[in-house]
């Protein structure tokens, strides 16, 4: 199967379905994509408005238009010459009762023949369900529970769920309602109109008796408990801290096979051209679990994964493509900030906040927080875990859980990357990871409260050399709650303390590590062709804090951090009689109406809102999703609408936010030229041809106008939104006629001489006779001035094609741009070898 050119990322639900989606398939050929990239499309939890909460991996979901929607959608993508990715989510399913295997475990606990399909620990006494809205007993006598009948049997209601009974407990019901069952033909039965009318008022009769429906619930497998338990009594694995998303055991042959049926299925009959994995870091083994991908899927479709890599972290030898591209983002508005001005912002940001903040001290206490509240039952879990494997060693026997708590606690604060990948002992710990766990224990004795710091150095042993069931078992179980313990402490919290500069509070990004000199920015596109020529490259995603041009908009703070801190100052005078939160949230609020500012949207007062009451919960310092403070968060709305309500801020804003949004629509250009040259794939986010100023989920999967974007095609208009279309569509293009210079082509760094002012990042994409000049100023200020490239080729050249028309052939080595510096900030010169092909 060919590799893409470009990517188009939709997001189905919510209004787009087969049927839509196939109606976009001119549009997306006219534009240059190559392949369509889906969100989940199995069936999915009723209501879904994402589709990671999968019911059922072998059924294409009915609100999308099921099986005969998607071979719509296949035909007419066929028709216009597009590809299929789908994005699948192995590692985890929706724990809910619409979910067939799921409601069979419930039914019949460990005896289910899907029992060992989910990471559940059987040991425990019961399965813990935890749906309930306050304690069981309150609950109990409240009257929120009813005996109900469905069309597989007998189940126990809660509200609108309804949780199947075990047969053998039957009995407890059918008896004081007087029926005789068959059980064998409950189906039968129970399609009688006239037994289902009878029965349903006799459990609606029987409902009424609480002690009933205890004796009922009690003899259950499973048990209803209060949602807040999951914190610290959870029974099975679960999706960061979503309880009703349970870990798939698919490193179990079998469960494997089961989960991938249909989607081998849909490759093999050509309908899906390449797979992205979801959250490849929560499996059990990832390198085995790409191994058997490889090795099962029919005719070897690429693959791309889901990793958060550290700066400083490389992919796995997987047999993957690639990433889905956060650490591209991540390069690119690294490259595009400029480090004098984050320096600058440092002390304005201390000032504001009235405290200097300490970055190192955060990330701990953010990383603790988490792993000892929120996963207190994943941290419970691991003690257990290392407490078992280490019982029969004469060296850990001494060792109880709470100090092994402590040290797994010390360890994982200490990990600096989401996971390793340790397998089987006796192969050994790859050079990488044996660095990082020498690295972690080392900060760990010095970070664990303990008498002896002896715990922690074992639990290394453990990892690295640990035999034995129990050893591989909490192995496996560490590897997967570091992932959980990164994501949900830094991108779900710190991101929302530290918040300097926003623009670097990215998925995948270091907030205290925001920008990258050009050396830098091209040793990293050096290595990212070696180690990823078709990793996707994406700057906006569904999961991304930010829009792309909302975080070019907060980058060019950097440009002019006095300018900005003048203009924050002239904002506070206006603010100070309206009721307030806090400094901290006053200095994200203006960051964030900057990257969304668009005065002239109806909805933006609502939007930006929402954004801050969202960024209050998830810093979990004021209110929180678990513990909100209605009333913090009514000052929070309301200072948000008061501001937005006042002509006077309103003006004001306009006129500080009106020099940053020129400079950040040149950035946003310079991150799109750069996309759509440096080694990866492009990968554009539904409706990112046009400006992206959206704030974090779910405000950047709002509906896209695609008709307008159609016409905008023909007419792109000479605004910032015709800019980045036309320059999306020409770059499209260009990649589709020229698939071998972008997909083998070298990358070779080249000098721009440009003002002092300007910071430029040249380099050439070069492949056979072909030759891409690509120039890209990333300071923003397009001052203009003289810009010339130095290519480290002398041999006589010919123009074949510009971005933007005008240069001629270089001369003496040097390409010189002076004539359409004003133009900017993009340059793309395609040449070729005179006497070439």
């Amino acid at each position: 199967m060919s590799v893409p050119t470009a990517t188009y990322r939709l997001q189905f639900r919510e209004g787009m379905d087969f049927d839509r989606a196939a109606g976009l398939a001119p549009y997306l050929r006219r534009l240059g994509i190559s392949h369509l990239y889906a969100s989940p499309v199995f069936q999915a939890t009723p209501g879904s408005t994402h589709g990671y909460d999968v019911t059922d991996h072998n059924a294409l979901d009915g609100s999308l238009g099921g099986a005969e929607g998607f071979l719509r959608l296949s035909a007419a993508l066929r028709e216009h010459e597009l590809g299929l990715i789908l994005d699948i989510v192995p590692n985890h399913m929706a724990a809910s009762p619409a979910n067939p295997w799921w409601r069979d475990v419930l039914r019949h606990g460990a005896e289910s023949a899907y029992a060992s399909h989910f990471d559940i620990d059987w040991s425990a006494p019961k399965l813990l369900v935890t749906v309930l809205g306050r304690p069981y007993g309150e609950a109990l006598e409240a009257g929120e529970f009813a005996l109900g009948a469905e069309g597989d049997g007998l189940v126990f209601r809660y509200y609108e769920q309804g949780f199947p009974l075990h047969p053998e407990t039957w009995g407890l019901v059918l008896e004081p309602a007087g029926e005789d069952v068959p059980r064998d033909g409950w189906a039968a039965w129970i399609g009688d109109e006239r037994n289902a009318r009878r029965l349903g008022e006799r459990l609606e009769s029987l409902s009424a008796d609480s002690a009933l429906l205890h004796r009922v619930h009690e003899a259950q497998p499973w048990q209803l408990t209060y949602w807040r338990a999951a914190r610290d009594m959870l029974t099975h694995r679960r999706f960061f801290e979503i309880t009703d998303l349970v870990g798939v055991r698919v490193e179990d042959e079998r469960v494997f096979d089961d989960v991938h049926r249909l989607l081998f299925e849909m490759v093999a009959e050509g309908h899906v051209a390449g797979i992205r994995v979801d959250h490849v870091d929560g499996l059990a083994d990832p390198a085995g679990y790409l191994a058997a991908l490889a090795e099962k899927a029919p005719g070897n479709p690429p693959v791309w994964v889901e990793k958060i890599l550290a700066p400083d972290e490389a992919l796995p030898d997987w047999p993957v493509e690639g990433t889905s591209g956060y650490e591209f983002a991540r390069a690119v508005a690294a490259a595009a900030t400029d480090p004098a001005g984050v320096e600058a912002l440092d002390a304005a940001y201390a000032a504001f906040r009235q405290e200097p903040p300490d970055y190192a001290a955060m990330l701990r206490e953010a990383k603790h927080e988490i792993l000892t509240r929120n996963l207190a039952a994943e941290l419970g879990r691991l003690t257990t875990l290392a407490f078992q494997a280490l019982s029969d060693d004469p060296e850990g026997r001494d060792w109880g859980p709470d100090s092994l708590g402590r040290a797994i606690v010390a360890l994982a604060l200490s990990l600096p990357v989401y996971r390793t990948y340790l397998g089987d002992p006796a192969a050994g710990a790859s050079p990488a990871d044996d660095r990082l766990l020498g690295e972690a224990e080392r900060e760990a004795l010095g970070l664990v409260e303990l008498d002896d710091p002896t715990p922690v150095s074992l639990l290394v042993r453990l990892l690295r050399a640990g035999e034995g069931e129990a050893a591989a078992r909490f192995r496996t179980r560490f590897q997967q709650t570091t992932g959980a313990l990164m994501a949900k402490a830094v991108e779900d919290t710190l991101f929302y303390r530290h918040n300097r500069l926003l623009s670097a509070n990215e998925v995948g990004s270091e907030p205290n590590h925001p920008t990258l000199d050009a050396a830098a920015f091209h040793a990293e596109m050096e290595a990212r062709l070696t180690a990823q020529p078709h990793g996707l490259s994406a700057t906006a995603t569904h999961d991304t804090k930010r829009g792309e041009d909302a975080r070019m908009r907060i980058a060019a703070i950097a440009e002019a951090p006095e300018e900005w801190v003048a203009g924050v100052d002239r904002l506070e005078d206006l603010v100070r009689g309206f009721e307030g939160p806090e400094p901290e949230a006053r200095w994200t609020f203006y960051q964030a109406l900057l990257g969304a500012w668009e005065p002239e949207d109806p909805a933006l007062a609502g939007r930006v809102a929402a954004f801050m009451v969202k960024a209050a919960r998830e810093a979990k310092l004021r209110t929180s999703w678990v513990a909100e403070d209605e009333a913090y968060e009514r000052t929070l709305t309301g200072f948000a609408e008061r501001a937005l309500g006042d002509e006077g801020f309103r003006q004001a804003f306009g006129e500080v936010a009106g020099s940053f949004v020129a400079m950040g629509g040149r950035k946003s250009l310079a991150q799109l030229g750069l996309k759509l040259t440096a080694p990866g794939l492009p990968d554009i986010y539904q409706g990112t041809e046009r400006a992206d100023l959206s704030l974090v989920d779910p405000d950047n999967r709002r509906s896209v106008d695609f008709a307008l974007r159609e016409r905008a095609l023909d007419a792109p208009g000479p605004d910032f939104d015709g800019r980045k279309t036309a320059l999306t569509h020409a770059g499209l293009l260009l990649r589709r006629a020229q698939p071998d210079l972008f997909a083998a082509g070298d990358y070779v760094p080249c000098e721009a001489a440009a003002p002092p002012h300007l910071r430029v990042a040249g380099f050439l994409r070069r492949h056979g006779d072909h030759v891409l000049a690509v120039a890209v100023e990333l300071s923003g200020r397009g001052d203009g001035g003289s810009l010339r490239l130095r290519l480290p080729m002398e041999e006589p050249l010919e123009v074949l094609w510009a971005w933007p028309e005008g240069p001629g052939a270089p001369e003496g080595g040097v390409l010189d741009l002076t004539p359409l510096s004003d133009r900017g900030p993009v340059w793309m010169t395609l040449l070729q070898r005179r006497g070439g092909n």
